[in-house]
């Protein structure tokens, strides 16, 4: 009797575990337009949103990709634990936290106001630009025809390279722990 019971419950905690992957793939949400993410609202895996905004004022503790046209916009109370991506038409504007890094692939502007944070990279490497006014813990670079901006309350913990056409401005009071470095048929502005 002991031995049956001992294999029951063997056989149902194998079957919980082999259950585990797919409950957790089962939170990934993948929409079509415009989408929020509630504030005091978690998804617990990725987020893919294909031809609309997405706003996030909750949290995401996987990825964020955004594809075709629409933006990402991460609002002061939002939080993503993994990367963001956007390779549409639209840009990313981070307000508030990303723990991962930032990637623009498109025409879009990244923008880090002063109240947001990112803790990986961010990578623009189109036509867009990259103005950064809050802190970025690793590297930043813009290798496309857009401009890169270092205002007065960036804080970078890495290297700053701009390689394509555009410009690159530091503002005096900008921070950068690592390098700076243009390498493109732009220019460095010190402002």
């Amino acid at each position: 009797m002991k031995l049956r019971r001992t294999l029951a419950t063997g056989a149902v905690a194998g079957l919980l575990l082999v259950a585990l992957p797919s409950a957790a793939m089962a939170d990934d949400v993948v929409r079509n337009g415009n989408y929020t993410v509630p504030a005091g609202t978690t998804i617990d895996g990725n987020l893919t949103v294909r031809n609309g905004t997405v706003t996030i004022h909750g949290t995401v503790e996987g990825n964020v990709t955004q594809t075709g046209s629409g933006s990402v916009n991460i609002t002061r109370t939002g939080e993503v634990d993994g990367n963001v991506t956007e390779s549409g038409t639209g840009g990313v504007r981070v307000a508030g936290e990303v723990d991962g890094n930032v990637n623009e692939h498109s025409t879009g502007h990244v923008e880090i106001t002063s109240t947001g944070k990112v803790d990986g990279n961010v990578t623009e490497r189109s036509g867009g630009s990259v103005d950064v006014r809050g802190k970025v813990d690793g590297n930043v670079t813009e290798s496309g025809n857009g401009h890169l901006t270092l205002a007065r309350t960036a804080r970078i913990d890495g290297n700053v390279a701009e390689s394509g056409a555009g410009n690159l401005y530091v503002y005096r009071g900008a921070k950068v722990d690592g390098n700076i470095k243009e390498s493109g048929t732009g220019s460095r502005i010190n402002r």
